[in-house]
């Protein structure tokens, strides 16, 4: 089922975060007596490309915030706050936000960024500081194989596994056989679109071309040629909002052939528009992959508050931006203090099995479990979080389709690593196309 989303002005967004539009700065609590503070970065996009993604994401992330400030913070440590800095998704304001935040305010763990072009070049700041990174959103594989040291974790699934759900469901749903790809030119775009490419030949598909292209272009006529020359079945597009320059260019040009649209594009915002300009008949029945959450009781608890606070479904990696907040205070708390290395060394004791199971409303006990030494296994907002030696979580993959203008999540493919570290994901079924 899919609820209607609406724009998130600042007003709305200010009201989400329960303070009134420029009463207080982002990040800014009321009193809380004499406890002391501690400062967890927020680096994410308020601006730019995923404007409509960071703001959401804070939302969730202050959720979790909440609910932990509320059962007395984080034991023996202090309360907590996000300090925000806005990446603009873009890498060099974000590595200058990340600087700010480990240089000058002097945080420990940071969270973000949301993208994984802007992940990345930030883990130049926080390794080196020994700082813990964890990003809700950011997907690339190559994050995988970052030298990290074991600094940088994620609470949404890599795309190797999106790459197979997204092969299954253009090969065996949809029929292609020939797929090009546009994409941005960027860690995630070009990471999912090899992961694409790679399974989709595996089924017996071709791709003839990968375009990949400058996030910063506003004409696509070149790479849209290019995607078109060999008369393919079907051109995926995998964008953040500049999709909505490049689908009214293909339009513009006659091309009708986008579809398998991927999370980057899972955007309502991004959908209406495009709607309102070409008329929601040019959408119809296009499909897409996306990380997805598995059916938990803290997944039915988180979408409740976060509905109740912003008056959408979940938006796209807000549970996952719930999780690696709880996750990193629930480390914070078994390691006894506030330093990075600590901090590391406690993220899989807290969201790995075995251990007792705690989930969203549950912090509190949770924390104090963890304060005392306790092995805790997390089961989030976004499901069971289990790290890998790369600090990678396995997850389900979505699939959703668009239907009169409206985006509509279809199906949950279950997806995780085999004992060789491998991905593996159990076929879609097609099923509400």
């Amino acid at each position: 089922m899919a609820f209607e989303r609406r724009k998130l002005s600042r007003r709305t967004f200010l009201k989400g975060l329960g303070v009134a539009a420029g009463a207080v700065t982002l990040g800014q609590f009321g009193s809380f007596g004499q406890k002391p503070f501690i400062s967890i970065g927020a680096v994410i996009p308020l601006t730019g490309q995923l404007q409509s993604f960071g703001p959401r994401f804070q939302v969730a992330a202050e959720l979790a915030i909440e609910e932990i400030n509320a059962a007395g913070g984080i034991p023996g440590v202090g309360l907590v706050r996000l300090e925000v800095r806005d990446s603009g998704t873009n890498p060099e304001q974000g590595v200058q936000a990340a600087s700010e935040l480990v240089n000058v305010v002097g945080v420990q763990a940071l969270f973000g960024a949301a993208a994984s072009g802007v992940t990345i070049p930030i883990t130049s700041v926080t390794i080196p500081a020994q700082v813990v990174q964890i990003s809700p959103s950011a997907t690339s594989p190559a994050i995988s194989n970052l030298d990290d040291n074991d600094f940088v974790f994620r609470t949404a699934p890599p795309d190797s596994l999106q790459g197979i759900v997204l092969a299954d469901l253009a090969y065996n749903i949809k029929g292609y056989r020939k797929v090009s790809v546009i994409a941005r030119n960027d860690a995630y775009g070009a990471g999912l679109a090899d992961a694409f490419k790679q399974n989709f030949e595996k089924l017996g598909g071709t791709v003839p071309t990968i375009q990949l292209y400058d996030p910063a272009t506003t004409d696509f006529s070149a790479e849209i040629a290019a995607a078109e020359a060999d008369g393919p079945d079907a051109v995926s597009l995998i964008t953040f909002d500049e999709g909505e320059a490049l689908i009214t260019q293909m339009v513009q040009q006659g091309y009708t052939n986008f579809d398998l649209f991927v999370d980057g594009n899972k955007n309502q915002d991004l959908i209406d528009r495009l709607v309102e300009a070409l008329g929601a008949e040019a959408l119809e029945g296009i499909v897409g992959t996306a990380p997805a959450t598995a059916e938990t009781e803290g997944g039915q608890i988180f979408a409740e508050r976060y509905r109740a606070r912003l008056g959408e479904d979940p938006f796209v990696f807000t549970p996952h931006s719930y999780d690696a907040l709880a996750v990193l205070c629930l480390a914070i708390a078994r390691a006894g203090k506030y330093e990075g290395p600590a901090i590391r060394d406690a993220m899989r004791p807290v969201a790995n099995q075995p251990g007792t199971q705690f989930t969203v409303g549950q912090l509190g006990d949770a924390l104090a479990a963890a304060a005392n030494g306790e092995d805790i296994d997390y089961v989030g907002a976004s499901g069971a979080l289990e790290f890998n030696a790369a600090g990678d979580p396995f997850g389900p993959i979505g699939i959703w389709t668009i239907k009169n203008g409206k985006i509509v999540d279809t199906e949950v493919v279950d997806c995780r690593f085999d004992e060789e570290g491998n991905p593996v994901c159990n076929p879609a079924t097609g099923q509400g196309l």
